[in-house]
């Protein structure tokens, strides 16, 4: 079953990431150590209890998390590209340049565009 994850909820888990890589939670190769999606599952059910959040929610929300972060870490390398601390998101100058990286760019079609 899939889970529709709300901002609350987004920054909550991103916060429990911080705390388990601070606790020594990951491995030599910078990925998790075993066991440490089901710490995230359980911190998200003490935090919220109504919620449907399983280990496997969580897997898959740390690797889109990790996507997003690529995709915006390639995007800002670019100079046609710059971080927002206002927005909170990677901004351009015109459709031109986004049509372009698009174009040049393998899977960058998935990244979401906001108008």
């Amino acid at each position: 079953m899939s889970h529709k994850w709300t901002d609350e909820e987004t920054e909550w888990f991103v916060c429990a990431m911080e705390e388990l890589v601070v606790e020594g939670q990951r491995a030599d190769a910078r990925q998790f150590k075993l066991g440490s999606f089901e710490k995230f599952s359980k911190k998200m059910f003490e935090k919220f209890p109504a919620s449907s959040i399983t280990t496997n929610h969580c897997k898959n929300k740390h690797k889109r998390l990790k996507e997003k972060y690529q995709s915006a870490a390639d995007m800002i390398a670019c100079s046609e590209f710059e971080w927002s601390d206002a927005l909170q998101c990677v901004v351009f100058d015109s459709k031109e340049v986004l049509d372009q990286y698009i174009k040049q760019t393998p899977l960058s079609h998935s990244i979401c565009i906001l108008t």
